[in-house]
């Protein structure tokens, strides 16, 4: 009898197993898609040049200037990664195609830890059904026609540290009720690795964990002082890695200075904040026509699942904090933080847009997710809503989607980066917001370097996501510069003013090309 017991288990993981493995590969071949049907952006391109530089040898990313989160742990190594495998297959290391490649592995595997963090934690079939039931629609199959829905096509975009964070609020789960070292040791290892990448991670990770270890009363003190300790250290190992690693030729990052908002943009804040949360699950119908935002209206009962689901675990929490369980508690923390440290600040001033913003609210979009599917998974009403916009979401996006991929470039940017190849130097300058992708686009055969309008009438290098440079680097060297119209971070009365008259002006498209040749000695800006 236990033989058979034995070899029906067996057979059940091995059917579950390779059941999981291809349903991923057939998610992430489905991601890889809806990723190649949006544009990129100068940001992933710039990034993806730096993950060749890693795979090149310069793991430190001397001379680089970075954002404050760096995704040095994620996107940064996942590049380099990809990178290396594409040439050890025989294609080239730079192939534009991982651009779309990387960040459909990183939002399977934010997808994937989320169904794994919640199915350890369910029982049975029954309830493993109803918990992805309700994460499909939330995270899965978002509405792609929703502007956050963009973001998820990008990389470097806080993906990383969703998964370092879900995974260190699991650890710490485990620690609280197993007291295994081996998951204190995870928790300061994950914690490390995701504040290197993410400064966010540190009140969305960090933040909770610690939170919670004081709210539990009914863990011994020691239990909550080791959590404490793990967190801190692998915090405080972070900050501490970085500023080593800049001081010594590495990478540095841009000043990040975070204020507190003042106290009459407040209510302003919190308004911009829940309009964010709405946008995170594509369900904000504002100023659309009514018969065609039944997607968006309908998704609205998602937050209210999430919201609902949340005060249910806040409530437990208040009457019975002996019985709630830790990591649904955490979570919740988590996602309390992530809001206030949004609401609280000037990032909402600083970048204005609700779409820019509620980026960083990411965190919080990924904690009620699970939280919703531990709190629901055998509410039959739950379930049906949940299927119910499950299925009209995917009707909506199959008739919203593009047709066809975009590509790295337009079509006008493929022709003008064929002119480039054939008329002009590898070496140049460009707008932001065309640099990167054409670089890329190139394969590097062309080096084109973000130029910025400045105060006194000039255009200098553009040091953001790069390697520092000033432009005496052309210094004996023919280059181009290239001006879009309409105007984007300078003009052509700027690089006159910069590098004086051209040898040569060409035209393509909406582009103005400066060809320089490799003795003109211009009076440059640097």
């Amino acid at each position: 009898m236990k033989p058979k017991i034995f070899l029906g288990n067996f057979s059940f993981r091995n059917c579950y197993f390779i059941t999981s493995v291809i349903g991923l590969t057939l998610y992430l071949v489905l991601a890889v898609y809806v990723c190649s049907l949006w544009p990129k952006t100068s940001d992933q391109a710039s990034y993806f040049l730096a993950g060749l530089d890693v795979l090149h040898g310069n793991w430190r990313l001397h001379d680089w200037v970075l954002t404050p989160p760096d995704f040095w742990t994620s996107d940064i190594p996942l590049s380099a990664v990809l990178s290396g495998l594409w040439q050890l297959l025989g294609r080239p290391a730079g192939s534009p195609f991982l651009l779309m490649v990387q960040p459909a592995i990183l939002w399977v595997g934010v997808v994937a830890s989320a169904f794994s963090v919640v199915f350890l934690r369910l029982r049975g079939i029954e309830e493993r059904l109803g918990a992805a039931t309700l994460l499909l629609p939330v995270l899965a199959f978002p509405l792609m026609r929703s502007p956050m829905a963009y973001f998820i096509t990008l990389s470097a975009i806080h993906m990383g540290a969703l998964i370092y964070g879900l995974w260190a609020l699991h650890w710490a789960d485990r620690f609280l009720s197993s007291g295994s070292y081996r998951s204190l040791a995870a928790v300061a290892v994950l914690l490390c690795l995701g504040v290197i990448g993410d400064p966010l991670l540190a009140v969305t990770g960090t933040g909770a964990i610690i939170a919670y270890a004081f709210l539990a009363q009914h863990f011994t003190l020691r239990q909550r002082g080791l959590l404490v300790f793990a967190s801190m250290a692998g915090t405080v190992l972070a900050k501490a890695i970085l500023h080593i690693n800049a001081v010594t030729g590495g990478f540095v990052t841009e000043p990040l200075e975070t204020r507190f908002a003042p106290w009459e943009q407040l209510g302003s804040n919190f308004g911009t904040s829940v309009r964010s949360i709405l946008l995170l699950y594509g369900a904000e119908p504002s100023g659309q026509a009514v018969a065609s935002s039944i997607s968006e209206c309908l998704r609205l009962l998602l937050v209210g699942l999430a919201l609902a689901a949340a005060f249910k675990i806040a409530r437990s929490g208040w009457q019975s904090r002996d019985q709630i369980a830790a990591f649904p508690m955490m979570l919740l923390l988590s996602a309390a933080l992530n809001f206030m440290a949004l609401a609280l600040s000037n990032r909402i001033a600083l970048d204005g847009s609700p779409i820019a913003v509620a980026r960083y609210l990411f965190p919080l979009w990924i904690d009620l997710a699970c939280l919703t599917a531990l709190v629901w998974p055998k509410k039959g009403l739950a379930l049906s809503l949940a299927a119910m916009i499950l299925v009209v979401t995917l009707i909506t996006d199959y008739r919203t989607l593009p047709a066809h991929s975009t590509g790295l470039l337009s079509s006008d940017d493929n022709q003008l980066l064929s002119r480039l190849e054939h008329d002009v130097p590898p070496d140049g300058v460009g707008s932001w917001w065309s640099s990167g992708n054409l670089e890329v686009a190139s394969l590097g055969k062309m080096h084109i370097y973000p130029g910025m309008k400045q105060g006194d009438g000039t255009v200098a290098p553009f040091v953001h996501i790069r390697k520092k440079m000033d432009w005496h680097s052309f210094d004996g060297k023919a280059f181009f510069v290239l001006i879009p119209h309409p105007e984007e971070t300078f003009g052509e009365a700027e690089v006159l003013r910069t590098f004086g008259t051209p040898a040569k002006r060409l035209t393509e498209g909406r582009y103005t090309i400066f060809v320089y040749a490799a003795d003109h000695l211009p009076v440059r800006a640097s």
